[in-house]
């Protein structure tokens, strides 16, 4: 006799399909920290999801819209850690629930020095863009209010701040040169 294990957890509630309006949405919710190129659909089907997230092991941050067979979304998240969107994307597909529904994910990526703040804030508002609140069961995302989303999307991150040349840099700019 073989024993089958149980699911954790309910599987999560079909939301609205994901279409252009929706992630042009998430993309606008990441602001200036959005990078790379427009969401395209990723596989999530068995045969195609250690390829799959090998790929999004090199996105390490961003928001990402996870979709079942009929291109429903399933889950709005984010990603920010040394694992990437893959290792969190590992994390949901342990969950037997999701690993059977789960068939397809769309990226957008976020710049990697980003505020952990800002992209839990950019989650939030991307929810709010998108309506999603109360649709889709007891699922919640970061409650932020448009002053606190400019906030922390347009504050100064660390990919923007260049070092200054060096002193052997024979451009004409002395300013980083020693006095």
């Amino acid at each position: 006799m073989s024993i089958v294990p149980s699911d954790c957890c309910a599987e999560p509630i079909a939301g609205p399909v994901v279409d252009a309006r929706m992630l042009r949405h998430a993309r606008t919710a990441l602001g200036p920290l959005a990078c790379g190129d427009w969401p395209a659909p990723r596989s999530l089907v068995t045969e195609r999801r250690a390829c799959t997230l090998a790929e999004l092991d090199e996105v390490l941050a961003g928001l990402y819209l996870v979709i079942d067979a009929d291109g429903r979304l399933r889950w709005l998240g984010k990603a920010h850690r040394d694992g990437g969107v893959g290792a969190r994307l590992r994390d949901h597909l342990r969950h037997p629930e999701r690993s059977r529904v789960y068939t397809g994910v769309f990226v957008v990526e976020a710049d990697p020095f980003s505020a952990p703040q800002a992209i839990e804030a950019a989650e939030g508002w991307a929810a709010n863009l998108i309506g999603l609140r109360g649709r889709m069961g007891p699922r919640t995302w970061p409650v932020v209010t448009q002053e606190r989303w400019l906030a922390w999307v347009t504050s100064r991150h660390a990919s923007r701040i260049v070092r200054p040349r060096p002193t052997e840099d024979d451009t004409g700019d002395r300013s980083a040169a020693p006095a």
